[in-house]
């Protein structure tokens, strides 16, 4: 089995191209639903609102799914906790394909899966405000993957498609995600050039509490994100040094 530790985040395979697609056009693809995308994977790398999400359909809390069907650890490049989708230990396979060759938690599947065959990059400037839809439409792009199948021949409309899952409505959600992480990498990595290796333990619990654990999935995700940024802010402070806490402040 691979055990490469994927990093928050991917970087396209150099040399190949990869076109956008306008949100009101369409893609094709080959599939024979025969659920190999989703055997031998190790690369599926959770958000904490798609832990959250996995958290609602199993009606567990995100320390027991972790436990369970995930691992955690330290992203080589980015140095903030990663949470990745743990394969199974007999076979290497996602840990929700079923017998049948289906996703046992297909409503509430990661986003890099329900967005499979197509992918996302994320590209914004400082300004970038997530809640803005026309600066969402500038940051989020999405594009075609080579699936390697031979299967039948699918043309599917974007707009369509991403809608199927709800992709749209999560945008704002996953760009802010993406904003706070990149911010929150750099802030990371200064603080570890001075701080302590027990302090520095003591950041990435409170940054994976943050991220993934402190959430009800009884209750709503955007709420307690804010508040969990916000009390990381506080501590992000604190060991920078500064003890006038921004309010409102995002990473």
């Amino acid at each position: 089995m691979n055990q490469h530790k994927f990093d928050l985040g991917a970087q396209l395979p150099p040399g190949v191209d990869y076109p956008e697609i306008p949100l009101d056009g369409s893609f094709s693809f080959q599939c024979q639903g025969c659920g190999d995308c989703c055997r031998k994977r190790s690369d599926i790398v959770l958000s904490g609102y798609d832990l959250y999400r996995i958290c609602c359909r199993l009606a567990l809390p995100p320390q027991m799914v972790i436990h369970a069907f995930c691992q955690s650890y330290i992203g080589s490049s980015t140095h903030l906790p990663v949470v990745r989708l743990r394969p199974r230990r007999d076979n290497g396979n996602c840990p929700f394909l079923t017998a049948e060759s289906s996703c046992a938690i297909h409503s509430h599947k990661p986003l890099v899966c329900a967005l499979y065959p197509l992918g996302q990059s994320i590209d914004f400037d400082a300004g970038t405000d997530p809640s803005n839809p026309a600066d969402r439409r500038r940051a989020i792009h999405y594009f075609a993957q080579d699936t390697g199948c031979s299967g039948h021949s699918i043309t599917l409309s974007l707009r369509e498609y991403l809608d199927s899952f709800s992709i749209l409505e999560r945008e704002e959600l996953d760009l802010r995600w993406a904003r706070d992480c990149i911010a929150l990498s750099s802030r990371v990595k200064a603080l570890e050039k001075r701080l302590r290796p027990i302090e520095i333990k003591y950041l990435h619990r409170k940054i994976e509490r943050a991220l993934y654990l402190d959430y009800d999935f009884r209750q709503d995700f955007a709420p307690q994100y804010d508040r969990n940024i916000e009390q990381l802010e506080e501590t992000l402070c604190k060991l920078e040094g500064d003890q006038s806490v921004r309010k409102g402040y995002h990473l």
